[in-house]
């Protein structure tokens, strides 16, 4: 390579390290200069009121995303905001915890903008000087989380998981349906949704005509038409007639059911069938010692540019 040549390929490095270093600087930037409005606003829209501060952020499963409470200036920079799908970039809950304000973050206007997709889980905690106290707050060994107007506190142990629109996962590993040993892991995972006027979650109310009760351990259940050899099917009924419950067996029994406003599921094995109104009254003890006294809620409202 001659003089010339390697004189032209210096510049055209010297000139790319440039162009690299002004995109570097510009995107360091956007983040700062994004981060500082984000909380500039939100001091402003809380007016001295409590409030704190949530983004989305990509589970560590990588099963969709979930809301991390923002604790140091990093976690509000622009090049960190990226929710997607049913979550919002940002997240900012204001006012007590009785029915908070909530507005989230918009790209398109940067603004703050008044209502969120609901219900979605509040995993921060408010507070009159957020900013300067998040990052003092423990990451202890308890989720605490509100959702639809409800307190809740799961050990981490669990891998506890609020998700939008109002449901609740969790693995309790010492959880067994009926207390006998049930080796798989499926035993130990119980899932939650809040229902929706008066609807169960992932489960129609209506039921097939013409329906016979099982007798002995099983009453209280009604079979439905199998499909092979191995496949148990029956649904629960109410009073008027509606499904309540349903049990799905093939290898083991997907069972869900509903109560106090919420449709709870789960596994089993199907040798425990008999236990069924055991299992469920288990289930709902479970659940019960993860929600707290208190009341908290929000203010839905438009969807996210």
């Amino acid at each position: 390579m001659d003089l010339h040549a390697r004189r032209r390929a210096a510049l055209l490095l010297a000139g790319l390290a440039a162009i690299l270093g002004v995109a570097a600087w510009g995107l360091a930037w956007y983040g700062a200069m994004t981060s500082r409005d984000l909380r500039a606003q939100a001091i402003a829209i809380a007016a001295g009121q409590p409030f704190c501060m949530q983004v989305a952020r990509d589970a560590s499963d990588r099963k969709g995303q979930v809301y991390v409470p923002v604790r140091t200036a990093d976690d509000t920079s622009g090049l960190h905001l990226a929710g997607r799908d049913a979550h919002h970039h940002a997240v900012l809950v204001v006012g007590d915890d009785a029915e908070p304000l909530t507005f989230h973050w918009s790209r398109v206007k940067h603004r703050f903008v008044e209502g969120t997709y609901g219900p979605f889980p509040i995993v921060c905690q408010p507070s009159r000087r957020y900013f300067d106290d998040a990052g003092k707050i423990p990451l202890d060994a308890t989720y605490r989380f509100s959702l639809m107007g409800r307190r809740f506190a799961i050990p981490r142990v669990y891998r506890p998981r609020a998700q939008w629109p109002g449901s609740i996962e969790a693995e309790a590993p010492n959880f067994q349906p009926t207390g006998a040993a049930c080796t798989q892991p499926f035993c130990a995972t119980v899932y939650a949704a809040f229902e929706y006027d008066g609807k169960p979650f992932g489960m129609s109310r209506e039921v097939p005509a013409q329906l016979v009760e099982e007798g002995g351990a099983l009453r209280g259940l009604f079979r439905l038409e199998s499909r092979g050899a191995h496949d148990l099917r029956y649904v629960q009924v109410d009073g008027h007639g509606n499904r309540i419950g349903e049990v799905f067996c093939v290898r083991d029994c997907l069972h869900r059911f509903s109560r106090n406003g919420m449709t709870f599921s789960f596994r089993h094995a199907s040798r425990d069938l008999p236990a069924w109104r055991t299992m469920q009254d288990r289930v709902v003890a479970l659940h019960t010692r993860f929600e707290q006294a208190g009341a908290s809620g929000g203010k839905h409202g438009p969807r996210a540019e």
